[in-house]
Order: C-alpha cells, then sequence, then structure tokens
C-alpha cells in the first residue's frame, strides 16, 4: 500500500467536501427550482385601505368611525375556528365590515403537506446519493463525497419536517434515519 503526503490527503478531503456540499447544495435549489414551498402571499391576501389612489390617513378619528359590535358571535367563532377578527378599511381609515381570516390556517397546513413531501423527497434522494457513494468504486474521494452529500440532504428534509412531527415520531424519525447510518457504515467497513 502506498502512503500518501499530506497535501494528497488534504485534496482527498477538501474534494470529498466540496462534492458532499454542492451536491446538497444542488438538490435543495432543484427541489425548490421544480416542487417550490407555499407562499404566504398565495394564502393570504392583504384587504386594506380601498383607495390606492389616495393616501392612508395619518390620523383616524375613530369619534367619527362607526362603533364596532364585539359582542358580534363572529369574535368568538372566530377564535374558535383558529382564526382572528379582521377588518376592512373605509376611505377614512375605519374599521368596518369585521370577517374571520383563517388563511394563516390554510397556509400553515400547506406548508405542513410540503415540508412533509420534500421530506419524503429528500430522504429518497439522499438514501439514492449514499448507495450510488457505497458501489461507486472508483476515485474514494468522490464516492465518500456522495455519501455525504446524501447524509446532508436527508438533514436537510428531516430539519424542514422535524417541527411538524410528533414527539414520538420524531424519536421513529431520528432512530430509522440512525440505523440507516449504522448498517450503512458497517457495509462500508466490511469492504
Amino acid at each position: 500500500m502506498k502512503k500518501e503526503g499530506f497535501a494528497t490527503g488534504l485534496k482527498k478531503i477538501s474534494l470529498t467536501i466540496g462534492i458532499a456540499v454542492l451536491f446538497a447544495l444542488f438538490i435543495g435549489f432543484a427541489i425548490d427550482a421544480f416542487y417550490p414551498s407555499p407562499e404566504y402571499n398565495d394564502f393570504c391576501k392583504s384587504r386594506s385601505y380601498p383607495y390606492p389612489e389616495k393616501p392612508y390617513p395619518t390620523q383616524v378619528d375613530i369619534t367619527k368611525c362607526p362603533q364596532l359590535n364585539y359582542k358580534d358571535p363572529i369574535y368568538e367563532t372566530c377564535t374558535q375556528d383558529v382564526g382572528y377578527v379582521a377588518y376592512d378599511i373605509d376611505e377614512k381609515g375605519c374599521q368596518i365590515n369585521p370577517y374571520c381570516e383563517t388563511c394563516q390556517v390554510k397556509y400553515d397546513a400547506a406548508n405542513k403537506k410540503y415540508s412533509r413531501n420534500l421530506f419524503f423527497i429528500a430522504a429518497v434522494t439522499g438514501i439514492i446519493a449514499i448507495i450510488v457513494g457505497l458501489v461507486y468504486v472508483g476515485l474514494e474521494a468522490i464516492a465518500s463525497g456522495f455519501m455525504f452529500g446524501g447524509i446532508l440532504v436527508i438533514i436537510y428534509g428531516t430539519v424542514r419536517v422535524f417541527g411538524d412531527l410528533s414527539r414520538v415520531m420524531r424519536v421513529i424519525v431520528l432512530f430509522i434515519e440512525l440505523v440507516l447510518l449504522v448498517y450503512i457504515g458497517i457495509k462500508k467497513s466490511k469492504k
């Protein structure tokens, strides 16, 4: 076996890290390009001042505004629907026409679904990259780069979905990922 010099070892480590980071970035940006995340503005449209050609009043004289009826059932039912009471604004700057805004709930549901799907896409892509790194017997630095990049992609997917998982599911997902990596490590070391 030939002994490697420090410079050669450093080159291999640099190549491995470079491939890993660039692969993970490539996958992250590719997912975003072809499967973009939900945009808040697609769910929650601004219903503000009705006359954009006129400046918004700097001082609102609330004594000239219609009195709001806080006993209106909308105030109670809206919070039960996990929304918030919003208002239209008239030309004097007064709050009128209360309505229940639940767009945040809809956005959160879409974002949760997106994070779950992104996790599965990242997990599958990461596992494929790790397998490529295992079976590629060419240059060790390239194979290691794909393996490390696959691990980074899996971590990215896990981080995205982690907040939406229950405590038990977090432990299960991390356990499965840890077992997978230990198994791959054992298989790799036996070669």
